[in-house]
């Protein structure tokens, strides 16, 4: 998922708690008066990107644009889309000249596919996140101070205490399991930590949860439920939700976003994803009608609070189904309805160690000389690694490499490397490449 708060995050509380008050209140608002604030924030971002973006004001030249040209939601299709090659072949000149003002840090997605992206997220897309989650956990019951477990890897591997199954922090109510090590042999000390710390909520990757439910209900472990489990990062499919439901007791919310922060839908208690109008703004690209009242297409989203690195319809390898009119969510809201999710999925990866193994992107953000990658587990106890390289890799990155996966599937696992080109790449039904391509039966 998108976010991992630190206390530090507190370090504007005005910020968070007028944006908080508005976001309250915009859940409700008609949708001519979202779809305002949206524009209103577009201005802001197309005067910032003109003037202290370089990238973009070369665009914006060369189409022989002004910021005055782009004031409504359907004056951006004058742009043209921004791809994920265009940021990692521009990142230098898409940083603004004012960055410094915003405090800005380097991210990098952790997605499906194999090529990361790097970009800067700042103070107000922090302030952005932060209450863009408060409210879609307020939807599933939770209140600021109540315990919730967190299923994830990133503390660890940052850390280093990837051996670890779990870590709680107290200032933050959160108990953090670690989904590197989920295996029926160690699913005991997770159960333990349940109990001792008792969190009301949990969140994580469907998979990650799936798994987690399918080894304590094979130990007979059945004394453990939440309120709410809110999912995210990958399509939820009906048979993982129905696990997860059926052993903690609890409903699922479902949630889309991405760590580039453009572009956010999440679950409601009635079950409709609603898209989030005052987070971002989104397009759909090479559209089909089905004939039934709903358009398929692709997502090109436009951020609306990032300044340090603002991405103005910003392509992503998703697609979507929404509806061509407008409908009416039971629960009241007036955030418009999205049908259907397709893509994000995150295949297991089986250790010989009996673990299963969701994420192994992170052994390759910003090595040298990787141009982008794709893990295919096509037999037990064997990972093939396909890898498009570039002139900087050399021995030493091969090393790093193959160091830097043995953090995620151990010693056991046969690890086996090509060099490949782009177009070799495996591809799904989509024409998508995707990170992780497995054959081997998953505990599913």
């Amino acid at each position: 998922m998108s976010v991992d708060f630190k206390v530090r995050e507190f370090a504007y509380p005005m910020g968070i708690l007028r944006l908080r008050r508005f976001f309250e209140k915009s859940q409700w608002l008609p949708l001519e008066k979202l779809k305002a604030y949206q524009e209103e924030r577009l201005r802001r971002i197309i005067h910032q990107a003109y003037h202290h973006v370089p990238y973009y004001r070369r665009i914006f030249d060369s189409h022989g644009l002004k910021p005055q040209d782009i004031q409504r939601i359907e004056h951006l299709r004058k742009l043209p889309v921004l791809s994920k090659e265009d940021v990692r072949a521009n990142y230098e000149e898409l940083r603004a000249d004012n960055a410094n003002r915003f405090r800005p840090a380097l991210s990098c997605t952790t997605g499906t596919t194999g090529a990361p992206v790097n970009f800067l997220l700042d103070r107000p897309a922090n302030i952005l996140e932060f209450v863009y989650y408060w409210r879609f956990f307020g939807w599933g019951g939770y209140r600021l101070g109540n315990c919730l477990a967190d299923v994830r890897y990133d503390y660890f591997v940052r850390t280093e205490t990837t051996d670890k199954a779990w870590h709680f922090q107290p200032s933050l109510r959160r108990l953090l399991l670690n989904s590197l090590q989920l295996s029926r042999e160690r699913i005991g000390e997770y159960a333990d930590a349940l109990r001792k710390h008792r969190p009301r909520f949990i969140r994580g990757r469907p998979t990650n949860l799936y798994c987690l439910a399918l080894f304590l209900r094979e130990r007979g472990l059945d004394d453990i439920a939440f309120e709410t489990a809110f999912l995210g990062g990958e399509i939820a499919m009906p048979e993982l939700r129905e696990m997860i439901e059926r052993t903690f007791r609890c409903r699922t919310m479902d949630s889309y976003s991405h760590m580039e922060r453009c572009v956010a839908v999440s679950q409601c208690p009635a079950g409709g994803y609603h898209i989030n109008l005052e987070y971002g703004i989104l397009e759909l690209i090479n559209e089909k009608k089905g004939g039934n009242g709903v358009t398929t297409g692709q997502v090109v989203c436009t951020s609306l609070y990032k300044m340090a690195m603002p991405f103005l319809r910003y392509k992503l390898e998703d697609v979507l189904e929404v509806y061509e009119e407008e409908k009416a969510c039971p629960c009241g809201r007036t955030l418009p309805l999205v049908k259907t999710i397709h893509g994000r999925m995150r295949p297991l990866i089986l250790t010989p160690d009996g673990r299963s193994v969701s994420a192994l992107s992170p052994p390759f953000h910003n090595l040298k000389g990787v141009r982008s990658f794709q893990f295919i587990h096509d037999e037990p106890g064997r990972l093939l690694v396909q890898i498009v390289k570039t002139e900087g890799y050399t021995v030493g990155t091969e090393e790093t490499l193959k160091l830097g996966l043995r953090k995620f599937i151990g010693e056991d696992m046969r690890i086996e490397l090509a060099y490949v080109s782009e177009e070799e790449l495996e591809r799904d039904g989509l024409g998508r490449v995707q990170m992780v391509m497995s054959r081997v039966g998953a505990p599913l």
